[in-house]
């Protein structure tokens, strides 16, 4: 499972980030609204530490934003603002849990957890190819086909979540290696290729298309697709 923790103080961000990791879940990092929604928009997360004080906007601003659009990944906030109202307008706006600033990094945890837990059966796994055989958790990052699950690296789970996360439309190589690199320090368009190549093996040939002169893109059922 991936969490995304987004803070603009770097000493709390990082700390906050290898609390969870050392939990066990895979962590990415942003420290302001726009790294943000860059994340979300390429990544498929479990979960979302959400900072309110943000250098570029308003946490609840990005926050409202992205329930419009539709995202549903669970959020906890982690914020000084901590009133009965600033609580209430968190929740209001679309966070799942509220933990006010300062905070015990074992509530935290236990918050984080539940949140996502309780979340997992809201989400169902998204069903990619033409026939769409193949499933992909959004949760925990899966992989199954047929029914059956399969067992993929961490570099592949990354690389299908990118195009999971694009809807159809065409990922380049370039942002695949980028979003790669905290894995594969190496990457390089050649190994983007190879990765591509063994999720076709692992999963089917037609699961991913290539855009000619634009990179990869997900073959997704008729109606999942963004055009």
């Amino acid at each position: 499972m991936r969490v995304l923790v987004v803070d603009d103080d770097s000493s709390l961000r990082e700390g906050v980030a290898a609390l969870i990791q050392e939990s066990g879940f895979d962590v990415e990092t942003a420290d302001s609204g726009d790294a943000a929604d860059s994340w979300v928009r390429a990544v498929p997360f479990s979960g979302v530490v959400l900072d309110l004080g943000l250098p570029d906007g308003d946490g609840l601003a990005l926050l409202r934003q992205w329930r419009r659009r539709g995202l549903a990944v669970p959020i906890l906030v982690l914020s000084a603002r901590g009133t009965p109202d600033e609580r209430a307008d968190g929740l209001e706006a679309g966070a799942n849990d509220y933990l006010p600033k300062p905070f015990h990094g074992r509530e935290l945890l236990a918050r984080l957890r539940r949140m996502i837990q309780g979340s997992t059966p809201l989400i169902e796994p998204l069903r990619l190819g033409a026939d769409g055989d193949v499933a992909f958790d959004l949760v925990d990052e899966s992989v199954f086909r047929n029914g059956q699950p399969v067992a993929i690296s961490r570099t592949l789970r990354r690389v299908l979540g990118v195009l999971v996360a694009a809807r159809g439309r065409a990922v380049s190589k370039a942002h695949l290696m980028d979003q790669v690199r905290d894995l594969e320090a190496a990457a390089s368009e050649n190994a983007v290729e190879q990765w591509v190549r063994r999720l076709r093996q692992r999963l089917g040939q037609s699961l991913i298309l290539t855009v000619p002169g634009q990179g990869y893109a997900i073959n997704l059922p008729a109606e999942r697709a963004i055009r």
